[in-house]
């Protein structure tokens, strides 16, 4: 099978996009699809576009967007048409719809992503000061994309149902296949349960792994730890990936660790030995269209406290490799579930393991691109 994978940017670069089109397609490729890349695609706007934008800028807080605009989605389907010549490929897939929804083409069209537009609006802080304009024009790109698409694989049910309910889109195109974690080598089951039989008895680690601190809940994660300390509890937090506000007491048993990049050795065992030691990944993200470190943290048998929102519920499953809490839940009813897991540590180590077994099962790229095969060969 050979399909023509199409970006805005490099796929084939790992640092993009958290590495999820280059884990997705890796996969792919291993499961035996060749692909045509065709990528670093020119966004190119219109004069009246671009005067407008400015005028938005200067009289209101709104904002235009380049990347849902009509103009510039036909412009990516001609400049994507003119690489298809000569390519003998079975289809064209996508992980960003808008680069192919006005693609006149007679192979079939793909898209494998988290959620469309419809559903960040509203639910993504990043979103809302969009203006009336772009949310008409995202929603026609939109629209155009669902009725010309084969298939629409989506990595939530959460994403589906915007696909489906918002735009009716026929449920026979649409399915739910989870990302996996990006992750180049996770650890074995052997390396796993040794690593789970190893974290403190002593000490509750947390590892909090975020660039945006309200939006994944660093202020509720700081002030559940701080409630289990008042309590009587030893506990240690990490930050990684961003700082709290400096109007925060930041105690001494939390460390703000700041941005950890993975394109380092350093940096990649740092964060290997975090998850590795940690008793929870504890992320309770207000928005999240899905959450690839959630899958990550089930490769190392860490599991994951978070919020029952958005994609999240896909992955993380109660009892199985996390629990869930509702947005208003209080830090007292995060305390009650924590201290009273940890004080059997038996059924922790039970929860950390079945972690391991979700990430083996259904978390990882490696099963999940058969599926996604699967479901292209019966196009």
């Amino acid at each position: 099978m050979k399909l023509a994978f199409v970006s805005t940017f490099d796929a084939k670069n790992v640092h993009k996009r958290s590495g999820t089109p280059f884990h997705m397609t890796q996969a792919l490729e291993h499961a035996g699809v060749d692909f045509d890349y065709i990528h670093s695609l020119k966004t190119v706007l219109p004069l009246q576009f671009k005067l407008k934008r400015i005028w938005t800028r200067m009289t209101s807080v709104q904002r235009d967007s380049s990347r849902w605009n009509i103009a510039a989605a036909k412009n990516y389907a001609r400049q994507v048409k003119q690489q298809l010549k000569g390519k003998n490929v079975q289809g064209v897939m996508t992980h960003i719809l808008n680069t192919t929804a006005y693609l006149d083409y007679d192979k079939p069209l793909i898209l494998w992503t988290d959620a469309i537009y419809s559903n960040l609006l509203g639910f993504v802080p990043g979103f809302s000061r969009d203006s009336a304009a772009t949310i008409h024009h995202a929603n026609e790109i939109t629209s155009e994309f669902l009725e010309r698409c084969k298939l629409a694989i989506f990595s939530s049910e959460w994403g589906a149902r915007g696909a489906i309910e918002l735009f009716g889109a026929s449920k026979d195109k649409i399915h739910v296949v989870p990302f996996g974690a990006n992750i180049a080598n996770s650890p074995s089951f052997a390396e796993v349960q040794h690593n789970v039989k190893n974290r403190s008895r002593d000490v509750i680690k947390f590892l909090f792994l975020g660039k945006d601190w309200l939006r994944k809940g660093g202020d509720n994660v700081l002030n559940v730890v701080k409630a289990l300390h008042a309590a009587g509890q030893r506990v240690e937090l990490n930050i990684v990936g961003c700082h709290p506000p400096k109007s925060e007491i930041i105690p001494d048993y939390v460390n703000c660790l700041g941005y950890v990049s993975k394109k380092t050795s350093a940096g990649n065992t740092l964060l290997k030995r975090l998850l590795s030691e940690s008793h929870f990944l504890f992320v309770p993200s207000r928005a999240e269209a899905y959450g690839i470190v959630f899958c990550e943290a089930s490769a190392f048998g860490l599991p994951v406290l978070t919020t029952y929102v958005g994609g999240i519920s896909t992955i993380v499953k109660d009892n199985l490799n996390g629990m869930t809490f509702a947005l208003e839940a209080t830090p007292k009813t995060y305390c009650d579930y924590i201290i009273g897991l940890m004080q059997n540590y038996s059924r922790y180590e039970e929860l950390a393991l079945s972690a391991f077994h979700e990430y083996e099962t259904r978390l990882n790229w490696g099963v999940n691109v058969k599926q996604v095969k699967q479901l292209i060969q019966q196009l």
